[in-house]
């Protein structure tokens, strides 16, 4: 915890968990879900559940970029870094996810060109710098990334460099977990990161369609303790509000340069989550206007075989779901670790696997 900063400091985070206690005492046991693995890294790493009361359930939800990307996306990534005079580029945590055959750093062991950076702006400067070589960045991540991607395309750019783009938008998934868990979910804890260029009014549809509360939290221990508090005390109310716990970052109406760039440059179709089902207006695409630079319409990404969402035995996409928790899989903390990830749920600082394994998590 930061000492200079009052929401990673011991004070508040004791008296909002007090008052969590005092709001469950209230309306008896509940489940909320959140949406981001950086909450479930923050609740873990902090031992923040072991503040809450035991009939309190906060559950992990699919918040996880890399945990999302479709297998067959990571199949055509290895496709297009095969190719002769080709190097696909891509940020660090997307290397090691198992694709339907193997991961991009198995590919590139066996001599495929594959390139780690830490922005899509990266790769700008690859592609001047190479003029004779084809460069594809692979687009993977919500809102927040696909903002900075989407600020890039707009340019004008090399002629040599494509984009992959596999990025998924939040909203619509909402929808899919109501239906799994109908009546079972209470409210929702709404990604802060996200919600910065969104704002609020994409969630709008929980509070007037499903009459559920939903709360923008930030990511120090006592953000998301207050978020959860501002969750319980909607349902201690009788109220369903759609409200923001993460001012001092995210405005109600968002980042409005960073919607007109996504505007610009992307469409939404109905897009794969990873092993969880097909969500409507989910998938960001290139609309016509820069498929010139779509490396699916420009180059030759066929694997020429069908993705595997999971092997057998991985539970991700159910622990992505909120329906089973890591300790339910065979081969957590077995076969599967963080050194050896056999699931996608195992990769990524961001999925639950990874978070119970590092912090010894076994139940919640």
């Amino acid at each position: 915890m930061n000492p200079s900063d009052p929401f990673g400091t011991p004070e508040p985070v004791q008296a909002l968990s007090e008052a969590i206690g005092k709001l469950v005492a209230q309306t008896g046991p509940l489940r909320l879900m959140h949406l981001c693995g950086s909450h479930e890294h923050a609740l873990n790493q902090h031992g923040l559940r072991q503040l809450l009361p035991k009939e309190l359930k906060i559950i992990p939800g699919p918040g996880c970029p890399v945990c999302v990307c479709p297998a067959e996306a990571i199949d055509q990534a290895i496709q297009l870094a095969k190719q002769p005079q080709t190097t696909l580029v891509t940020f660090g945590d997307m290397l090691r996810v198992p694709g339907s055959r193997q991961s991009l750093a198995q590919a590139k062991a066996e001599g495929a060109s594959v390139r780690m950076v830490y922005s899509p702006y990266d790769c700008l400067k690859l592609a001047q710098e190479q003029p004779t070589q084809t460069l594809v960045f692979f687009a993977v991540g919500f809102e927040t990334t696909m903002a900075g991607v989407a600020g890039l395309i707009a340019q004008s750019l090399p002629k040599n460099l494509y984009f992959l783009v596999a990025g998924r938008y939040m909203p619509p998934v909402l929808r899919l977990l109501m239906e799994i868990h109908d009546e079972t979910i209470r409210g929702f804890l709404l990604p802060g990161h996200a919600a910065i260029i969104t704002g609020l009014e994409p969630y709008r549809f929980m509070e007037t369609q499903y009459k559920l509360p939903s709360v923008v939290a930030g990511f120090e221990p006592a953000d998301v303790l207050l978020g959860i508090w501002m969750l319980l005390k909607e349902i201690a109310q009788g109220t369903a509000g759609l409200k923001n716990a993460y001012p001092r970052a995210v405005r109600d109406e968002g980042n409005l340069k960073a919607q007109a760039w996504i505007t610009q440059v992307f469409d939404l179709k109905p897009g794969v989550w990873r092993g969880i089902d097909l969500v409507e207006d989910s998938a960001f695409v290139l609309r016509e206007a820069y498929r010139d630079q779509d490396a699916l319409r420009a180059l030759n990404a066929d694997p020429g075989f069908p993705a595997q969402g999971h092997p057998p035995g991985c539970q991700c996409h159910r622990i992505m779901l909120g329906e089973k928790q890591p300790t339910d899989c065979g081969h957590f903390g077995q076969a599967c670790n963080p050194q050896n990830p056999i699931g996608p749920c195992m990769v990524s600082p961001e999925g639950t696997c990874n978070s119970w394994s590092r912090f010894g998590i076994r139940s919640l």
